[in-house]
């Protein structure tokens, strides 16, 4: 069972625009991958990612509307 957060991140992204990373109450995740996207660019979109931080692995959900994230959801690996 995942938390429901909804907080702001701040994300990192490489020249390309992929997302690469995202810091969440002062803390550094890698985004290790990105396991599946959802959702339109009119409605916002989902990203659920696999992070690495200083804490293990752990899957989390962001949300993206226009320029804004939220962390929505993180899960245990």
């Amino acid at each position: 069972m995942g938390h429901l957060l909804n907080e702001p991140v701040r994300t990192e992204h490489d020249p390309a625009g992929r997302l690469t990373a995202y810091e969440w109450r002062g803390a550094r995740y890698a985004v290790d991958r990105v396991l599946k996207t959802y959702g339109t660019a009119h409605e916002g979109r989902v990203y659920r990612v696999r992070v690495t931080g200083a804490e293990g692995v752990a899957v989390a959900e962001l949300g993206r509307d226009q320029n804004s994230w939220r962390l929505r959801h993180i899960f245990s690996a």
